[in-house]
């Protein structure tokens, strides 16, 4: 299992953690004359901060839990972003607008938008989540590197 597969696992958990851990702490720490408003509101603030992330995260779980995943192909540029942290690797495809970011560093020859190469990127049927990605040379089809 890779990296953006854990995020996304991480999100969905998190936000359960944080629905249940409000509702949980909110009759732990309610006394029988009533709880501090300032206290409730964080309470609240907590669960819709987990609806938010369920909320977001939810509608993909069919597509990672059955590895129903769809693949961009295509002609791309590498953006390697060494101070940045994390590091992150982004793929942008010319023709087609789109754009994927990666937790991950490709070791490869030349970056930026001058040096095209062909890519695979998979991710979720949705697009919501990137699974992995491979990169290929951009006249020869030689496999340079792959996320899996």
């Amino acid at each position: 299992m890779n990296e953006e597969v854990l995020f996304y696992y991480a999100i969905l958990a998190g936000g359960i953690i944080c629905m249940v851990l409000s509702v949980l702490l909110y009759f732990w720490l309610r006394e029988d004359n009533g709880i501090e408003f300032s206290l409730f509101f964080r309470l609240v603030l907590l669960c819709l901060f987990g609806v938010g992330l369920v909320w977001y995260s939810a509608p993909s779980l069919k597509y990672v839990v059955y590895h129903d995943y769809a693949t961009t192909k295509g002609v791309c540029t590498v953006e390697y972003n060494d101070e940045s942290k994390p590091r992150t690797i982004d793929l942008y495809y010319d023709e087609t607008g789109d754009y994927f970011s990666f937790l991950d560093r490709a070791e490869l020859g030349a970056y930026g938008p001058d040096v095209p190469y062909t890519c695979h990127v998979t991710t979720t049927k949705d697009h919501e989540f990137e699974i992995s990605y491979r990169i290929y040379d951009f006249k020869t089809d030689k496999l340079l590197y792959s996320s899996e």
